[in-house]
């Protein structure tokens, strides 16, 4: 619990968000405590559009939901900001922590399993994306804990276990989609406890169906509005490389050294070759390392089969590769050696991790939009164009003194996007006049714009040509210092000084996100 309060120290807040996902995760979860508060019974699916409408950047039931009715309370307790959302994810990296412990003490020593935990916890890797608002820990917090109680069951534990496993499974799924290969991996363990055994295990049947029924749901959401992902398994036009492709399958392989530093990718290659010379002499201590072979290698294929390549998908598989660099330690050595070499490979890792693996940040959207909620007229709409959207709007829902104001984003007129700019964008054939015109219908009184975004496009040089006419004023440069090569350095806040009209009665939306246009009052 220390470590990771000590980690999230460095954790960027305030609204500096980097990763574009990070800010619509914090955003859904204040969605949900909104809905929640406002209770809109009578129409709950026009409340969730006029909520997109206002604040365009809520990917709700794009994920699973599950990471986001549990920040709802937190928000409403603490308060919407991006430090809730951080205190969230924390609550959950201290679970999934003490979770590594447990599941080691399985196999291994006290201090040996203390050591895994903290490896898990400090790895580059998972330090990275865990101390930003994403999804990847919460899920990784609920897979491990139902890895524990798989393990008690398989033990001999009474069978309140197994329906614990299957249920902390189920909210895996509901926090990240991906983590389903463990399904086959929990369900090839318990085939070699109770071999034919299984198929007349009553509780297995029940337990099979109950998790059928729960994720039923999680099934709709996904078929109705999560295209975008069932793409990203099938073929996605920016893939890195081809399913077909040796590259492909060894692309996850390459990234190890750099999600867990070298001294543990290459004590986990020992310990793989030590595990390989046990086989051969059918060694009885090769239990646990059967375990995290099927889970490794399941995972692996699942993730190598997905075209869509990131290294942070394959975090759940890097359990695998810590435990086998722990164990190798941990039976090679004399007890006493083998603590040392634990606490040396448990400093190289945070060294690491704190010197060379900074979460990124980028700053300056919260000054923007405080500037914004001093100057912007009373029920007023903002014009937003640059490329971390999704900071700016949830820092704009943290003013809770101005919540009359709303956010259009410049590329939802100007263009035509297929989730990412790289599956594709149209360009709407809109002139500098219409242009100009079409803010001032839409009550736009405030333009913020980062100077060259996707300027290689001609509606946006349109868009930039429009914002240095005499209709409107620049206000103010505000800079957006990163500690990493962002994509802006700035942004440039403008007046309109235009007829100006009240916002729109209807707003004719494409989200392509889900594959639907929505028109909302």
């Amino acid at each position: 619990m220390v470590v990771v309060a000590l980690l999230f120290l460095q954790a960027p807040h305030g609204g500096a968000f980097y990763w574009s996902d990070a800010p619509r995760h914090a955003l859904n979860g204040v969605f949900v405590k909104d809905l929640l508060l406002d209770l809109p019974l009578d129409d709950p699916a026009g409340y969730a559009y006029r909520y997109y409408a206002q604040y365009p950047a809520l990917t709700i039931l794009f994920y699973p939901p599950l990471f986001y009715a549990i920040s709802a309370p937190f928000y409403a307790l603490l308060g919407v900001s991006h430090e809730t959302a951080l205190f969230v994810v924390f609550l959950h990296y201290v679970a999934y922590g003490l979770g590594c412990f447990t599941l080691a003490r399985f196999w291994l020593s006290a201090i040996s399993s203390l050591a895994f935990a903290l490896l898990m916890v400090l790895l580059p890797e998972i330090a990275f994306w865990g101390r930003q608002v994403m999804l990847e820990i919460p899920a990784f917090a609920f897979l491990v804990w139902s890895a524990v109680a798989l393990l008690q069951y398989v033990r001999g534990s009474p069978v309140g276990w197994l329906y614990l496993c299957a249920g902390l499974l189920v909210c895996a799924l509901y926090t990240k989609i991906s983590v389903a290969y463990v399904g086959l991996v929990y369900f090839i363990v318990l085939l070699q406890r109770e071999g034919l055994g299984l198929v007349r295990n009553k509780h297995v049947y029940v337990v099979g169906l109950l998790s059928v029924v729960a994720l039923v749901p999680l099934a709709v959401l996904t078929v109705k509005f999560g295209q975008a992902n069932v793409q990203s398994v099938t073929g996605v036009a920016d893939t890195v490389a081809s399913r077909l492709s040796l590259e492909a399958w060894i692309w996850y392989a390459r990234q190890i050294p750099a999600q867990v530093g070298w001294p543990l990718t290459v004590l986990a290659g020992l310990g793989f070759g030590y595990a390989c010379a046990l086989a051969r002499a059918q060694s009885s201590s090769l239990e646990p390392l059967r375990f995290w072979a099927l889970w490794f290698a399941i995972g692996y294929l699942f993730f190598s089969s997905i075209d869509l390549k990131e290294a942070r998908h394959s975090v759940f598989l890097l359990a695998a590769v810590v435990f086998v660099a722990v164990w190798f330690l941990d039976s090679v050595l004399p007890r006493k050696w083998a603590s040392g070499a634990l606490c040396l490979v448990v400093a190289s890792t945070a060294a690491a991790t704190v010197l060379d693996r900074p979460v990124f940040y980028v700053k300056g959207y919260a000054e923007v939009v405080d500037m914004i909620a001093k100057q912007a007229p009373r029920d007023s709409v903002v014009l937003f164009s640059g490329y971390r959207d999704g900071s700016f709007i949830f820092n704009m829902r943290t003013r809770e003194d101005r919540r009359d104001l709303s956010v259009l984003r410049a590329d939802k007129i100007l263009l035509s996007v297929a989730v990412r700019r790289e599956l594709g964008v149209e360009e709407k054939n809109l002139s500098e006049a219409e242009i100009a015109q079409t803010l001032n219908d839409n009550g736009v009184h405030y333009v913020v714009m980062q100077p060259g975004f996707w300027s290689d496009l001609e509606a946006m040089r349109r868009f930039e040509r429009v914002m240095a006419t005499p209709q409107f004023e620049e206000v103010a440069r505000i800079a957006t210092p990163a500690n990493h090569k962002a994509h802006e350095i700035e942004l440039v806040v403008y007046r309109n000084l235009g007829k100006v009209g009240p916002k729109p009665a209807k707003l004719n939306i494409e989200l392509k996100i889900i594959n639907r246009q929505i028109t909302v009052q």
